[in-house]
């Protein structure tokens, strides 16, 4: 199965070395890491997340919809 892993750099709630550790937890040969320098109310509600985050969450998603 398919992982796409989106991390918040300065994220406090949830550290990247969480969400680091994820990845090396799932075996897919399909994964990806995408961190993004913004806390963790700001990967949801920042202007960053709709003109970064949105669009790169949606081309993953479509890209691997086609196969």
């Amino acid at each position: 199965m398919p992982l796409l892993n989106i991390y918040a750099e300065y994220d406090h709630l949830v550290p990247p070395s969480a969400s680091k550790a994820l990845n090396k937890c799932v075996s897919s040969t399909d994964k990806e890491m995408c961190s993004f320098p913004v806390g963790h109310i700001g990967m949801y509600v920042s202007s960053k997340s709709q003109k970064e985050i949105a669009p790169k969450m949606a081309k993953w998603i479509m890209d691997r919809s086609k196969k």
